[in-house]
């Protein structure tokens, strides 16, 4: 084809439909619908697991609800035998016994 300033157009489209293009329409549309089954069992397992992995999560964050309660319930029942020692600290040194029979009872009783 010659236009009007000497340059030639080569488009050329073919309009014919073989049986090689029907095959080949098949085959991507059978792979599109296999690649859309695989994503979507592949999805169903990920969110098997994923629920799976919360369960582990909430059992796990008992388990160290439980853990800091024991350590609050340790850190109380230190403080209590500390206190207690010091007691036993001053009973030894003296501190807190009542000696002998006093003269006087010092304003204590009335």
């Amino acid at each position: 084809m010659a236009t009007p300033l000497g340059l030639e157009l080569a488009l050329m489209i073919e309009q014919t439909i073989t049986i090689g293009n029907i095959i080949e329409i098949f085959v991507i549309g059978a792979g599109g619908i296999g690649v859309f089954f695989t994503m979507k069992t592949t999805v169903s397992n990920i969110k098997s697991e994923v629920a799976g992995m919360q369960v582990e999560i909430k059992k796990l964050s008992e388990i160290l609800i439980g853990m800091a309660r024991f350590d609050e319930k340790l850190t109380n029942l230190d403080r209590r035998v500390t206190a207690q020692g010091r007691r036993i600290d001053e009973l030894s040194h003296g501190e807190g016994f009542v000696r002998g029979l006093r003269s006087s009872v010092d304003g204590e009783y009335p």
